[in-house]
């Protein structure tokens, strides 16, 4: 049983890495894809605070690991799908957004340090990307849903925010600590 898991894995990665090579790389999509994390990206490195640079990049590695985890349970799960990708190999990078998450993260922790202020931000913005930006990439085909919906990624999101800054705050806490 193992040895056929193992074959039909290795056959689905020849054809998934075949059909990224051939329809993916360099499309529209892949091109939106990369432009859009670049920009958010960018943004990031105009933006962060440099007085408290080790604060904020652990913030946004806590929530690229947290956000690459989050999209490779639900792959794993069927939960959703992308059929544009930026690297293949990579499922860290398989997201639409696999940077645009956790640089909205990261932004909000560093603009917002007390937790009614980072709440009430986290649900803005996550309530515009739930509600406006999900449903336009799932129109535009980057995003399948399966077995999910725009509420279980607001809902996902805000939690995902909410461990963020609770790991974040409690690291740096204990990083000042004698």
């Amino acid at each position: 049983m193992f040895k056929m898991v193992q074959d039909l894995n290795e056959r689905a990665s020849r054809l998934e890495l075949e059909y990224w090579l051939i329809e993916d790389l360099f499309s529209p999509h892949w091109w939106f894809i990369t432009i859009l994390n670049l920009l958010f990206i960018l943004l990031l490195l105009v933006l962060i605070d440099r007085y408290r640079l080790m604060q904020m990049s652990l913030a946004f590695l806590i929530s690229f690991i947290l956000v690459g985890i989050v999209d490779e349970l639900g792959y794993f799960y069927g939960l959703w799908t992308y059929p544009h990708q930026f690297i293949t190999v990579l499922r860290s990078f398989n997201a639409v957004d696999f940077a645009v998450i956790p640089v909205m993260i990261t932004l909000s922790y560093q603009f917002f340090r007390k937790w009614r202020n980072y709440l009430i931000a986290s649900a803005a913005i996550f309530l515009f990307v739930s509600y406006i930006m999900i449903p336009l990439f799932v129109h535009y085909r980057l995003y399948i849903l399966y077995k999910w919906n725009y509420t279980y990624s607001f809902l996902s999101l805000f939690v995902l925010g909410i461990v963020v800054k609770a790991c974040s705050d409690w690291i740096g806490r204990r990083a000042k600590s004698p």
